[in-house]
C-alpha cells in the first residue's frame, strides 16, 4: 500500500509521540524502583546494626548482592531504552528534513523492527556511526552501567554495605549509638 506524504508524516508523528513517551517511561520507572532499593537497603543496613543476631553480619552482604542485581537490571533496562533511540533519530531526521537522513521516507509501524535492529544488531542508521558500531552486547550493557545517573545509587549502597560490614566484624557485640 503506498502513502500518501499527508498520511506517512501523520503515522510517524503518532509513532514519535508514543516513542518519546516510552522512552521517557523508562526514566520514570527507573527512578521509582531506585527509591525503593535506597529505602529497602537503608532499612536493612540499620535492621543489621539494631539486632544482636549474630548472622546480621551478613545483612551488608544481602544487600551488596541486591544492589548488584538491581545494577545490572538497570543496566540492562537501558539497553531497551536506547534501542527506541534509533527509531525516535530516524523520525526527527524525518520531519526536519534532514539532508543526510538515514532513510528518504521512513515507513511507519516499525517500531519492533527498528527496536530489533538496534537492540540486537546494534545497526548504525548514519555513516559516521559505521565508526564505532556494531559494539558486541557485552560492550554497551557496560557503558551503559558505568554511566553516572545508572551506577551513582548502587555504588553509594555497595560502599555503605561494605562499611557497614566492616564496622559489624569489628564490633560483635553491635554498634550502638
Amino acid at each position: 500500500m503506498e502513502l500518501t506524504d499527508t498520511d506517512r508524516r501523520t503515522f510517524l508523528k503518532d509513532e514519535y509521540l508514543l516513542l518519546q513517551n516510552q522512552y521517557e517511561d523508562f526514566d520514570r520507572r527507573s527512578l521509582t524502583i531506585k527509591g525503593w532499593v535506597a529505602s529497602g537497603a537503608a532499612a536493612a543496613l540499620a535492621i543489621s546494626f539494631s539486632t544482636s543476631y549474630r548472622l546480621s553480619v551478613l545483612i551488608p552482604v544481602f544487600v551488596t548482592v541486591i544492589a548488584l542485581v538491581f545494577w545490572y537490571l538497570e543496566s540492562k533496562w537501558k539497553l531497551f531504552q536506547y534501542a527506541l533511540a534509533d527509531r525516535i533519530r530516524v523520525i526527527e531526521a524525518y520531519f526536519r528534513d534532514d539532508p543526510n537522513k538515514p532513510e528518504a521516507s521512513p515507513a511507519p509501524f516499525q517500531i519492533y523492527n527498528a527496536w530489533y535492529r538496534s537492540y540486537v544488531k546494534d545497526e548504525p542508521i548514519y555513516e559516521y556511526e559505521k565508526a564505532f558500531r556494531p559494539r558486541p552486547q557485552i560492550a554497551r550493557l557496560g557503558a551503559a552501567a558505568m554511566q553516572p545517573f545508572v551506577n551513582a545509587l548502587y555504588a553509594v549502597i555497595i560502599l555503605l554495605s561494605i562499611i557497614s560490614f566492616v564496622l559489624l566484624l569489628s564490633f560483635p557485640g553491635g554498634v550502638r549509638c
